[in-house]
């Protein structure tokens, strides 16, 4: 043991890329920032919430506690996810600003160990996110003083945010040591669509397991790998509790699958620290080998299999009345690998769309049913089905007969329906005194397939923004780094000519992939309407999705991916290296997008009735926007009360007004970030030349 912790101890400590990274980062100005907005953000949520608590009146010492559980919980999921957005950040460009900077083939020739390379690496950016955790604590301390809040849970929260950090960090190193530049997009979108997807897929029946009485648990087979679902454990939530190890069937009460079902939360936390080892293990044993390795996996794959190496022609192509929008759009989705992820992410998009209406529209099997020709108008008989075997009893005029708890007759032309229950008005004759009647029930329900849609929405949208942040924030650091932005400033191209074209070659590369959600919604609104046509006991106004989302969500899906561009757009033009660009922007945008989504969530949260300036606010903010459109009745408060039709139409009025105002706002910070890059253009070039 005193062996291995001397050889730990001078890994990393005494480690000279450690020690550099760490001296460099104290002295940066954007670490500083980071470090005040991270404990600004957690000051900030303390004050506000304390500050709403001495507003009540006559709290006792368990109201008090109550409060201080709930500012912990508040301040354990912004610290998380604070981590989460922070760790990529710093770890992707862990080996790539080596690379680019061209000092890692000068470590790979010192005395260094591939251990002290790698972990030097690793922990000179993990470092940053520990230092946030620790300076973290004082605050969390404030919710020891009214009590409510155990040591234990405290211990916990954070054991949870550092597992992320270290296992992202690790992930990082593995990923990049092997890779490059190109992988940091990949690595983003794996994450996104981790803690987006699983926490989406955990809604889902089927990964619920079942206790020992066939009853599903609260939890799923998906807590023990996700950390916000791990988190829910921790802050106690007691509609997603646990189940007890005496509870579980025999065949589910073995190690491992008993700890990681009853507490999924040490599990998380023992499974991700030992994953980061394994991560990090194969390259600290080849590093060295890899790294010297001059052959690329599709030339190993090539020389393998036998496959023929030739140069294949191409055809002349049109070019655009603008080549460098035209050069932007069509390159970037002509390599093999964009192919397929783009044709990957449309056909996987508008299948599960497709599966969605598929699912909403098939009806489950029930036990006791009336068929379409169950009534006989002649002989006024119906003839209900249970189990099978018809049965059938005459109705007459003091029969009442309700379908979904309201009046029904059964004249007109209907489907079939599911007969909850009857009774006789005489038990010696077949006469019905009541006959209670129910639509079948779907395979998912309304409000499942608007969550459904809308968690799949949210990825694609998210998946959107990050594509286009990604490739606006390499398009000119990669001109600078292969040396054409110098040929292309020789030639009679404008700054203006050569902004606007990348714009609007960024938007047009999009343009496919931002059809995927508006074409998902369309389907939706196309079974609705056949639905509203060829079902007349539907009522018109029970839309699945609000018709006006195909308006509004191409308008906002484009407007905020041109925001994205200009975003990627301005840090590639300052920034000189492509890593530190594209982790620039994806820090801004992911810090817009998560500010004006709380801000807007907040806000729709609280609607009760309604609201014009809470609409407004919604508005501006993309996924909010997005969830009022898509689930608005149970995002949406009050105000999308089905109840009250009138105070609807008027909320869908104003959502659609505001959202297209809030367009038309974004279109003008485009249009003054279009004029501000093409007025320093020069200016900036120049500087970075010298």
């Amino acid at each position: 043991m005193n062996a291995l912790a001397q050889y730990v101890w001078r890994l990393i400590p005494a480690n000279p890329i450690l020690l550099r990274v760490v001296k460099a980062g104290g002295k940066r100005r954007r670490d500083l920032m980071i470090r005040t907005g991270y404990l600004g953000l957690l000051i900030a949520v303390v004050f506000f919430s304390l500050l709403a608590s001495i507003g009540a009146q006559n709290q006792d010492l368990s109201q008090l506690a109550k409060t201080s559980a709930s500012l912990f919980e508040k301040m354990s999921i912004l610290q998380l996810a604070l981590v989460a957005l922070l760790a990529p950040i710093f770890t992707a460009g862990a080996i790539t600003q080596e690379k680019d900077s061209q000092t890692y083939n000068i470590l790979l020739s010192t005395p260094l160990t591939n251990g002290q390379i790698v972990l030097g690496s690793l922990f000179s950016r993990l470092f940053f996110i520990i230092a946030l955790l620790i300076s973290g604590i004082p605050i969390f301390s404030i919710t020891q003083i009214f009590g409510g809040v155990a040591n234990r849970s405290i211990l916990l929260s954070f054991s949870i945010a550092a597992a992320t950090a270290f296992v992202t960090g690790a992930l990082a190193i593995a990923l990049f040591m092997v890779g490059s530049r190109r992988t940091l997009f990949g690595f983003y979108l794996f994450i996104v669509i981790y803690v987006v997807g699983l926490y989406g897929l955990d809604r889902l029946g089927a990964f619920h397991p079942a206790d020992l009485y066939g009853v599903p648990i609260q939890t799923s087979w998906l807590t023990g790998l996700h950390p916000f679902l791990a988190l829910r454990v921790v802050l106690n939530d007691p509609q997603y509790l646990p189940p007890q190890l005496t509870s579980l069937p025999p065949t589910l009460r073995f190690w491992p699958v008993g700890w990681y079902l009853t507490s999924p939360h040490t599990f998380y936390i023992a499974f991700m620290f030992t994953l980061s080892v394994v991560l990090v293990l194969p390259s600290v044993l080849f590093l060295r080998r890899i790294a010297q390795s001059t052959l690329s996996i599709r030339s190993w794959i090539s020389l393998k299999f036998r496959l023929p190496h030739h140069d294949r022609a191409r055809k002349p192509r049109p070019v655009w009345s603008n080549p460098i929008a035209w050069r932007e759009a069509r390159t970037k989705a002509s390599s093999a690998r964009a192919s397929v992820v783009r044709y990957a992410f449309i056909i996987t998009g508008l299948i599960g769309a497709m599966m969605l209406v598929h699912l909403y529209s098939s009806t489950q099997p029930v036990n006791t049913r009336l068929n379409r020709t169950g009534y006989d108008p002649v002989q006024h008989e119906v003839t209900i089905i249970d189990n099978d075997t018809p049965t059938t009893y005459r109705i007459d005029g003091k029969t009442l007969v309700t379908l979904n708890s309201k009046p029904y007759s059964l004249e007109a032309d209907h489907p079939e329906f599911q007969v909850v229950s009857f009774t006789l008005a005489n038990p010696r004759s077949r006469t019905l005194l009541t006959l209670q009647l129910a639509s079948l029930p779907r395979r998912i329900s309304a409000p499942q397939a608007r969550s459904f849609l809308l968690g799949a929405m949210m990825i694609e949208f998210a998946a959107i923004l990050l594509i286009v942040t990604n490739a606006a924030a390499s398009t000119v650091t990669r001109e600078k780094e292969d040396g054409t932005l110098d040929l292309l400033l020789a030639t009679p191209i404008t700054s203006r000519y050569y902004i606007w074209g990348k714009l609007r070659g960024l938007v047009s590369f999009i343009l496919p992939l931002a059809a995927v959600p508006v074409l998902s919604v369309g389907l939706f609104v196309l079974y609705d309407l056949w639905r509203f046509t060829f079902q007349p006991h539907t009522r018109a106004d029970q839309w699945i999705v609000f018709p006006e989302a195909i308006l509004i969500l191409p308008a906002i899906l484009i407007v905020v991916s041109a925001f994205a561009s200009m975003v990627g757009m301005h840090m590639s033009l300052r920034c000189r290296k492509t890593v530190v660009a594209v982790m620039a922007s994806v820090g801004i945008m992911l810090g817009l997008c998560g500010a004006l989504g709380w801000c807007g969530f907040v806000l729709t949260s609280e609607m009760r009735g309604a609201n014009p300036v809470q609409l407004l606010f919604a508005g501006f903010s993309p996924f909010t926007l997005l969830s009022l459109l898509v689930d608005p009745y149970r995002l949406g408060g009050r105000i999308f009360d089905p109840a009250d039709p009138s105070a609807m139409v008027t909320a869908r009025i104003q959502l659609l007004a505001f959202s297209l105002m809030a367009c038309g706002v974004y279109c003008l910070v485009i249009w003054q970030l279009y004029k501000y890059m093409v007025k320093n253009f020069d200016m900036t070039i120049r500087r970075q030349s010298r």
